[in-house]
């Protein structure tokens, strides 16, 4: 963002919701290509099912696009608690008493 024009004093002036949502525009259009991406990936299935063996299977967006079909379209919606649980479990010293409520 600096090389936008922006100094490192605007970019500390953000609170953290602007900031994710900046991050999310960067990653999904920028710098992720999402609508092209999506684009190309609809062709591509169109072509390939116009070419196909008629006793093959047929293609789809997400057989197309691979993995970023999984990133874009979130195939699974994780619980948020349970990601940090299992990332903080993997820690050294972790103790499961420490998240018990009180």
């Amino acid at each position: 963002m600096v090389f936008n024009g922006h100094t490192i004093q605007d970019i500390d002036a953000l609170d953290e919701a602007t900031m994710n949502d900046i991050t999310v525009m960067y990653a999904d259009g920028l710098v992720g290509n999402r609508s092209l991406l999506t684009m190309q990936g609809t062709l591509i299935a169109g072509v390939f099912n116009y070419l196909r063996a008629s006793n093959s299977q047929p293609y789809t967006l997400k057989s197309v696009l691979g993995s970023a079909y999984e990133y874009f379209y979130g195939i699974e919606k994780a619980d948020p608690s349970e990601s940090l649980l299992m990332f903080m479990s993997q820690a050294p010293n972790f103790k499961m008493d420490r998240f018990k409520g009180k």
